[in-house]
């Protein structure tokens, strides 16, 4: 009697769809068992899934503010040298602040000449002369800021002694402060500055 021909099992995969990825569990003693296992859940070495592993945290820029207390800072001149500096700031800030007034002035008799018609040129030159004075004057105020900066370092050493750089935490040399006594840098804390293109305000500490 010839042999009846055994039925076709149907295909583990049907048309048109794909098979979840599986892992095998160790053997059990009702033989091996697969599970099917989500893509979206798995995970790289580190714990982290596949998404999360490609962040990247963002390196911090060289021009951020040091994060260093100053408290154990000292400045590097005695008691008696730094009178004489507070006098020299005084001095100058004086000069500047009469120069601003001068400056504003200057800008007010532009501005009212201006407001006389005499000729086309001569309106024009009235505008640029205030609009000079008045840039001028803005410079001044700003020096004006940074000698009441350098003062507070004198009399109360905030936010750090006079005479210390704020980005190397270093002393500023004599001839430096003699040229520009309310300095808050160094040559080096100078030299970075320009060299990174950056600000003032981008190295100066918190008051």
């Amino acid at each position: 009697m010839p042999k009846t021909p055994e039925p076709v099992k149907p295909s583990a995969v049907k048309a048109g769809k794909t098979t979840s990825k599986t892992i095998e569990k160790p053997e059990s003693k009702s033989g091996k068992m697969k599970v099917p296992v989500a893509p979206s859940r798995v995970r790289s070495e580190s714990g982290r899934s596949r998404s999360e592993s490609r962040i990247v945290t963002r390196p911090e820029r060289p021009h951020e503010k040091p994060k260093a207390p100053v408290t154990n800072l000292r400045s590097p001149f005695t008691k008696e040298e730094l009178g004489k500096w507070k006098e020299v700031l005084l001095a100058r800030r004086t000069e500047i602040v009469s120069d601003i007034t001068d400056l504003e002035k200057d800008a007010m008799e532009a501005e009212d000449g201006h407001t006389t018609p005499l000729h086309a040129a001569e309106r024009g030159s009235d505008a640029e002369m205030q609009e000079v004075s008045l840039g001028l004057a803005g410079e001044e105020k700003n020096l004006v800021w940074q000698i009441d900066r350098a003062l507070r370092k004198i009399d109360k050493n905030l936010p750090l002694p006079f005479g210390i750089c704020e980005h190397t935490r270093e002393g500023i040399s004599k001839n430096r402060l003699a040229l520009i006594p309310w300095t808050p840098l160094s040559i080096e804390g100078a030299t970075y500055l320009e060299e990174n293109a950056l600000t003032l305000e981008d190295l100066l500490l918190d008051d």
